[in-house]
């Protein structure tokens, strides 16, 4: 009976739990911490930042409920009006040109070239390096005695041309406009690789079909290649438009708001009114107005650009 009990297979334990429910709960348990930290640190705080904009919060004073008299300051400001019109001429301009810019980019590096591989590298290599950094360049890039002025006069011959300080002088009005082309230069390539990923997953047999029929160059490009990247397209769009109404590093490092708040912008204010000036229940007004914006201008560009990718003929 002792070699008979020793040579009988051992028989799992069944713990109540098929497969499927099995590896539901591993996943939730693996998922558990970010939810958590999620709902705390991300839902949370847009809940307590939605009750602080009903408030008169400030550093010290216990918040008192005061309706919606902060959304009505916020709305009749002066300097919230020319914020987010910078806010809004900033993110127009930059995420459809780097939206431009990174489709050409990928266009052109997945054609066969020579020396493609060390372009792509090249082209990436800005998107790697901190916005600090970056910012703290272009600062020294753009001052009257910069390397930029010293290219356009001295290189390209441009005589007639009076060097400015891009980012301080108040008539040129070149603040804003620099600070867009270090956006668009310096994010593009990061645009240009989600391009590039979508275009060398798109079947060939596509293009030999649009070939037999005579599609051919800029046509092929724009009825073939263009609605076959309309997913991609939209996520680029989606994502470079949120980035662009919360810029605030580089604005803060190379600006800070001048020349006269020609490049303040709704998140720039949002930190003056928070830390500089403790008006917390006035920045937390504007922080979610501008989640409003975002929210809207998503949902408008879901319903212009997402949907299937439908090929044309």
């Amino acid at each position: 009976m002792a070699k008979q009990a020793e040579g009988r297979p051992d028989v799992p334990r069944s713990s109540g739990l098929n497969r499927n429910m099995q590896e539901a709960l591993t996943g939730y348990l693996y998922v558990g911490p970010w939810i958590v930290i999620s709902l705390v640190f991300t839902f949370g705080a847009m809940l307590y930042v939605f009750y602080l904009s009903f408030t008169d919060m400030q550093i010290l004073n216990e918040p008192k409920l005061i309706g919606i008299d902060n959304y009505v300051k916020v709305l009749t400001d002066r300097l919230f009006h020319m914020a987010l019109f910078n806010t809004i001429l900033y993110a127009a301009v930059v995420t459809f040109l780097q939206t431009l810019l990174a489709l050409l980019l990928a266009v052109t590096l997945n054609a066969k070239i020579r020396g493609k591989t060390f372009f792509r590298s090249a082209w990436y290599l800005p998107s790697v390096t901190s916005w600090v950094v970056i910012s703290l360049i272009f600062v020294w890039v753009f001052q009257k005695e910069g390397i930029l002025n010293y290219v356009l006069v001295t290189l390209f011959g441009w005589t007639g041309f009076e060097p400015v300080a891009w980012l301080t002088d108040v008539g040129a009005h070149t603040a804003l406009p620099a600070l867009m082309a270090v956006s668009i230069g310096c994010t593009a390539p990061i645009f240009m690789l989600y391009f590039l990923a979508a275009l060398q997953d798109i079947p060939e047999e596509v293009y030999e079909a649009a070939s037999l029929d005579g599609s051919v160059g800029p046509h092929r490009f724009f009825h073939i290649t263009v609605p076959m990247l309309r997913p991609i397209i939209f996520l680029v769009v989606v994502l470079g438009t949120i980035g662009s109404l919360q810029v605030f590093d580089q604005v803060y490092l190379m600006t800070n708001g001048g020349p006269l708040n020609q490049t303040t912008t709704i998140n720039l204010l949002i930190y003056r009114s928070a830390f500089t000036d403790h008006r917390f229940a006035y920045a937390s007004a504007m922080s979610f107005i501008l989640f409003v914006i975002i929210l809207s201008l998503f949902l408008v560009q879901n319903r212009l650009i997402g949907g299937s990718n439908t090929v044309e003929r």
